[in-house]
C-alpha cells in the first residue's frame, strides 16, 4: 500500500524498529525536520513499503545510507520552489527469498544530466565512506534512469543466513 508522506507524520507512525518501514519512516521524518527551516516545499513523497518487509542487520547503517539517497533524490527532483511543487520521490521494496530490494526513485533529471550537479547522484557510490556503510551491510547498490525520467537508486541487501549446523 503506497502512503504519501505529509510533513504533519511523526516518525512513530512508521512501526517497530526492525520494519523496513519503520526505517524508511525514520528517514523521511528526520529529512522534513531538517527541511522545514530552508522555505523551499518538499517534494511529493511515497512510499510503498509493506509492514512485513523486516531488516536483518545494521538499521543505524542502513539510516545513514537511506538518508544521503533521499536527501540526493529530493535535491533533484526539486531543484527549486517551483519544481518541487510538482516532483515526485517514491521509495519501494521488494522482499525476495535471498534478499530485499529496496529503491528510492525520484522525477528529476536523468543520471547524465546529473554529472554536473553538486551533491547529486552521480551514478556511483559518492565517496568510501559510502562504500564501507554498504559493505557493513553487505549490499549492493545500481543507479538507473527511469523510464518516466529520473534515476531509481535500488540498495540490495542479503538476508542474513544461519551459520549453525545441524549437531
Amino acid at each position: 500500500m503506497k502512503e504519501t508522506v505529509t510533513a504533519l507524520q511523526s516518525g512513530g507512525s512508521w512501526g517497530d524498529g526492525s520494519s523496513l518501514k519503520g526505517i524508511v519512516g525514520d528517514v523521511v521524518s528526520d529529512l522534513q525536520r531538517h527541511h522545514a527551516d530552508t522555505g523551499v516545499p518538499l517534494p511529493h513523497v511515497a512510499v510503498d513499503v509493506p509492514r512485513t518487509h523486516g531488516f536483518e542487520g545494521n538499521i543505524a547503517v542502513l539510516k545513514e545510507l537511506l538518508s544521503v539517497w533521499l536527501r540526493d533524490a529530493v535535491r533533484a527532483a526539486a531543484g527549486n520552489a517551483a519544481m518541487a511543487r510538482t516532483a515526485e520521490v517514491l521509495i519501494t521494496s521488494v522482499d525476495y527469498p535471498d534478499c530485499i530490494e529496496i529503491e528510492i526513485a525520484d522525477s528529476g533529471p536523468s543520471l547524465s544530466k546529473r554529472q554536473g550537479l553538486v551533491g547529486g547522484v552521480a551514478g556511483s557510490v559518492h565517496v568510501v565512506a559510502q562504500q564501507k556503510l554498504l559493505d557493513q551491510v553487505r549490499g549492493d547498490v545500481r543507479f538507473d534512469d527511469c523510464a518516466e525520467g529520473g534515476v531509481a537508486v535500488t540498495l540490495r541487501v542479503p538476508k542474513m543466513v544461519s551459520q549453525r549446523m545441524a549437531a
